[in-house]
């Protein structure tokens, strides 16, 4: 639970930062690179070789705090079918990114911490890096693809790498919808779908 306080107490924090930041951000283009929002998503990973599928649900606050770099805390909540292995993460990331015209390429490094519900030895820290391109398809569609990968400071950890398609569309100004599909080592499949708010 101290975890879990501190981690919104650090939510708190940055959105006051974002209120007193005096980075200018993009108002009228589509994408979410490079803009200030706190978003909500759900998410579903078809595992394979498993009858059983992964539910996940999260939080993320983003904040623009110099030109061409944004930071990132989030926090999630996931669970197998059943309600088996509850888990928890939460992490902060820093991307930097650059703007060529329509396109976006960026790259990103995480850092964070996942621990499980009624388990023991299973808490531990993780690390992640992606990088990929961003491109404005109109001032409402974006579209994205990247590679990323995913690891933890265990000795015995296990990283995984993914490949990810992903879109974002501007129902208003400030409500963008957002949508995943992800290629995950070894044959598995994410789809993830969301809404993000601008402020």
């Amino acid at each position: 639970m101290k975890l879990v306080a501190v981690f919104a107490a650090s939510l708190i924090s940055v959105a006051a930062f974002a209120q007193s930041a005096t980075v200018e951000t993009e108002t009228v283009t589509s994408g979410l690179i490079g803009k200030r929002y706190i978003g909500a998503g759900f998410g579903w990973t078809d595992i394979n070789h498993s009858s059983v599928d992964g539910l996940s649900t999260g939080l993320t606050l983003n904040v623009p705090v110099h030109t061409n770099f944004d930071f990132t805390l989030g926090y999630g909540y996931s669970w197998l079918e059943g309600a088996v292995g509850v888990g928890h993460s939460a992490n902060a990331a820093l991307t930097g990114y650059i703007t060529r015209g329509a396109f976006k390429p960026f790259a990103s490094v995480s850092t964070g911490y996942e621990w499980l519900e009624n388990r023991f030895d299973s808490d531990h820290g993780v690390w992640g890096a992606k990088a990929g391109v961003e491109f404005e398809v109109s001032s409402k569609l974006s579209c994205s693809v990247s590679a990323g990968y995913d690891d933890d400071f265990r000795n015995h950890g296990e990283g995984i790498w993914d490949a990810t398609v992903g879109a974002t569309y501007n129902f208003t100004d400030t409500l963008v919808g957002t949508a995943e599909v992800s290629y995950i080592e070894y044959g598995s499949f994410g789809y993830m779908a969301g809404l993000a708010y601008r402020f």
